[in-house]
């Protein structure tokens, strides 16, 4: 074989190697991206990316919910009793053998009592649960100038043992504020279907301090604007 054919050998070689080693990288690469998707679904179907709870202790618990505004400290209030449900209805979805006192059964007790007494243990020990979710609500607005509609509310909660009558725990949402950017026209709904969609979001987010919930849940909020 002369040296011209051993070059031309040689350099068909080396191209050769090369060929399979970017073969390679590229089957690895590929690879790698399939698994970490695969491990990304993988990750979401067992719920391992998911926010914790700040509070877990509803389970196989009795739990009641209730709601404490300025204008409810004396009589039925609509607001307060439509959060106690929104509430109520998402601890029984997201919460594993959780039992929810239902809202007009608070509601008879307090009408009975008298709607002054604002001891969370107290009617709770006398609805029979285990637990309160005491919901103060303040300075609760729906409106962003004459034109807009736009939430806003301060919120404290408290959850209470009531065997001990002490609180387990304790969060305070200042300021809420429901949609985040904007507020919508008053042209394009109703203060009262309004008012139940700022309530089911401010719900929403107090109960995800008892159940995990994924991130992107918080920011596709607003969208609901549109289609309300």
């Amino acid at each position: 074989m002369s040296l011209k054919e051993e070059s031309v050998k040689s350099n068909q070689l080396k191209l050769s190697r090369r060929a399979v080693c970017m073969a390679m990288f590229s089957g690895t690469t590929l690879l790698q991206t399939g698994c970490l998707g695969l491990a990304s679904n993988l990750m979401h179907a067992v719920g391992m990316d998911m926010v914790p709870p700040e509070y877990e202790g509803f389970e196989e618990q009795t739990v009641a919910v209730i709601t404490i505004s300025d204008s409810s400290s004396y009589s039925r209030d609509q607001k307060s009793g439509e959060l106690s449900s929104f509430v109520g209805k998402i601890l029984a979805q997201k919460i594993k053998d959780i039992k929810v006192v239902r809202n007009d059964k608070i509601s008879h007790w307090r009408d009975t009592n008298g709607w002054d007494s604002l001891d969370f243990a107290e009617i709770g020990e006398g609805v029979g649960a285990d637990k309160v979710v005491g919901i103060e609500l303040s300075n609760f607005s729906l409106r962003d100038g004459p034109t807009l509609y736009c939430g806003t509310s301060d919120v404290n909660l408290t959850v209470i043992d009531v065997a001990t009558g002490e609180a387990v725990f304790t969060k305070s949402l200042e300021e809420y504020r429901y949609p985040t950017m904007a507020g919508q026209h008053t042209s394009e709904t109703t203060e009262s279907r309004f008012r139940k969609l700022y309530l089911q979001t401010l719900a929403e987010e107090i109960g995800r301090s008892f159940h995990p919930y994924d991130m992107s849940d918080r920011f596709a909020a607003d969208s609901r604007i549109a289609s309300s």
